[in-house]
Formats: structure tokens, C-alpha cells, sequence
């Protein structure tokens, strides 16, 4: 699909409501390679938006951005659950493919043309410089920061992993394990719900996808689920995440009584710090 299912506070507190302090460390980093940010979350969690916003904050040659939905398998190969495709699970995504170009360019190499969509974000743009959902104002309060950051900071370029089964325990240690800084935003069943099935559909290499009448029910929001439980108290993902696996995975968690612009402004905090270790 060209555009994947993605919306999404108290930086002491560690629940699907609420932001924890960023990691101390960046997990992978090299001096000379790029730094890696996963940004991940449910369906309808914001993703996208802030990838968008981050783009205009952290302008090309100094980001790259990556998408996993660039990496779905062609239509004809989706697995396929309860007699419908199943286009949200990690069987849908080619992750060979997928690992080989994030090792690739963790280790200063090219991404392969034509899977990075530089410059296609028209989805989620706002007039000539807006991003949707996202104040104008609060973009350029931000550029401004970037730009007084010191100059060895603003050097180091910034891929920006954009997908919803980033840090899933199917995948974690084939895809997670290669990001610097991990972001999972979170979303209410309701919320990701009602966004979704707002959406028209999706282009895919074959052709085109809509959503069936019951998906987000039966395939949707139960995958998401199956594969996020594990970081959350009693596998509740709208409760409070635990912490321990938080610590573990050195993952920062933004809720969702988070705006979109209080999200945006601490990924930037968190790539900040980041990049300060």
C-alpha cells in the first residue's frame, strides 16, 4: 500500500496516555553512520503526520525517510486470514528486503531507489507548507530550534523509519533491534477505529485495497494486539506500558492525550538528546 494504515504525556509517567523519558543512550549509532529513529504505532496513530512534519523539520540531504509500507509484498502473496487478506501483519512485508536496506544505509550506504518516496508526502500536506493536523507555526518554532543546535549535531543525518509493526515481537529483532531512538505512539481502539475506516483505500503493487465491512475488527486491531501486547501491563495496549520492557527495548512511549504537536515536539526532544550522547 502506498500509504499505511497511521494519529497518536507526562514525561514521568509510562502509559499508553502518557510519554516516557528518553533513553539515555542511542542503542546503535555509529560516529560515522546515520542515526535511526522507528516511528511506530497502530493504525491511525500519527505516524505518518509527524514523518511529514520531521521532513520539513530535518529537510533532505539531512533525513532520509523510510517506509515500511514500501515493503509489502505483491497482492498476490498477502497472507490471507478467515477468507480476507491480511495486509496488517508481519507476513504481508518482504523483512529480508526490508532489514537488508535499513543495515544498508545504518552503515552510510544508499537506499534503493524507488523505495524511499522523497518528497511524495501530498497526502499529508497542508497548503504550501503545512503539515495536516500540524500548527504551521509550531513547524517553524522548530526549524529554528534545529537550527541553533551545534553544528556537529545537525551533520549527522536522520533516517526516519515510518511503520506499524516496527517494534511487533515478530519483528523486533530483525527491525527494531537496528533503530538508535524508538517512538511507539499510541492510539484508543475507538479513535484507530473511526480513522480508519475513514479511509478510501489503499494503492498496492497490483492494484488497488479497501477495506471489507468488519476488518478493522477481525484483522486490524487484533494483530496489533497479538503483536504489541507484550510491552504492556496484562497485554492491556490501551493501559500503562510496563516499564521494565521499556527499559529494555529503550523505547520512549507517546499517548494519545498527546497533540499532535506535543508528539512532534518530543520526537524532536528525543532525537535531540540522541544525538547529544
Amino acid at each position: 500500500m502506498s500509504k499505511p494504515p497511521a494519529r497518536t504525556s507526562n514525561p514521568t509517567m509510562s502509559s499508553a496516555s502518557s510519554s516516557s523519558a528518553p533513553p539515555s543512550q542511542p542503542q546503535g549509532s555509529s560516529a560515522k553512520g546515520p542515526l535511526l529513529l522507528a516511528l511506530t504505532g497502530p493504525t491511525s496513530s500519527g505516524k505518518t503526520t509527524i514523518t511529514t512534519a520531521l521532513r520539513q523539520i530535518f529537510p533532505p540531504p539531512h533525513s532520509l525517510t523510510i517506509h515500511a509500507d514500501d515493503f509489502y509484498k505483491p497482492d498476490s502473496e498477502i497472507p490471507v486470514k478467515d477468507g480476507v487478506q491480511d495486509w496488517d501483519c508481519a507476513g504481508s512485508l518482504d523483512l529480508q528486503k526490508f532489514e537488508g536496506v535499513l543495515r544498508r544505509v545504518k552503515e552510510g550506504g544508499e537506499a534503493l531507489e524507488g523505495l524511499v518516496r522523497q518528497g511524495n508526502f501530498e497526502g499529508e500536506m497542508d497548503g504550501v507548507h503545512g503539515v495536516k493536523g500540524i500548527k504551521v507555526e509550531v513547524v517553524e518554532k522548530l526549524v529554528k530550534e534545529v537550527e541553533g543546535w551545534p553544528k556537529e549535531m545537525k551533520q549527522k543525518k536522520i533516517v526516519i523509519v515510518d511503520g506499524f509493526l516496527l517494534l511487533g515481537k515478530s519483528v523486533k529483532e530483525q527491525i527494531g533491534k537496528l533503530s538508535d531512538v524508538k517512538v511507539l505512539l499510541t492510539a484508543r481502539y475507538e479513535d484507530a477505529k473511526r480513522r480508519r475506516e475513514a479511509r478510501n483505500g489503499y494503492v498496492t503493487l497490483e492494484g488497488f485495497w479497501r477495506d471489507p465491512p468488519g476488518y478493522f475488527d477481525k484483522i486490524v486491531w487484533p494483530n496489533y494486539v497479538d503483536e504489541h501486547a507484550w510491552l504492556f501491563e496484562n497485554g492491556d495496549v490501551e493501559g500503562r506500558v510496563d516499564k521494565g520492557k521499556q527499559s529494555e527495548e529503550g523505547m520512549i512511549t507517546l499517548g494519545w492525550t498527546s497533540t499532535l504537536e506535543e508528539t512532534l515536539e518530543q520526537v524532536v526532544e528525543a532525537l535531540k538528546m540522541a544525538l547529544e550522547d
